[in-house]
């Protein structure tokens, strides 16, 4: 019994490394990791307000600053 357990998770952990080595290769030949930098500012535009939250959980609001003492005006 012990031994099937020991080759049934050696088997996943080859299976897993070299999923990790297969999907780091792709992203690497297909340019993921080319300039990092614009792809982290992509997610903000020019609608996006400054100083205030715009998500929230379910029971909370989510027009308040983001910090406290931190009133923003509008532009």
């Amino acid at each position: 019994m012990n031994t099937i357990v020991y080759l049934l998770l050696a088997t996943g952990l080859v299976f897993f490394g070299g999923s990790t080595l297969a999907a780091f290769y792709w992203a690497a030949k297909s340019g993921q990791f080319r300039n990092l930098e614009d792809g982290a500012k992509s997610i903000f535009d020019q609608d996006e307000p400054l100083g205030t939250a715009t998500d929230a959980f379910a029971d909370k609001t989510a027009d308040r600053p983001l910090r406290r003492g931190a009133e923003l005006s509008s532009p």
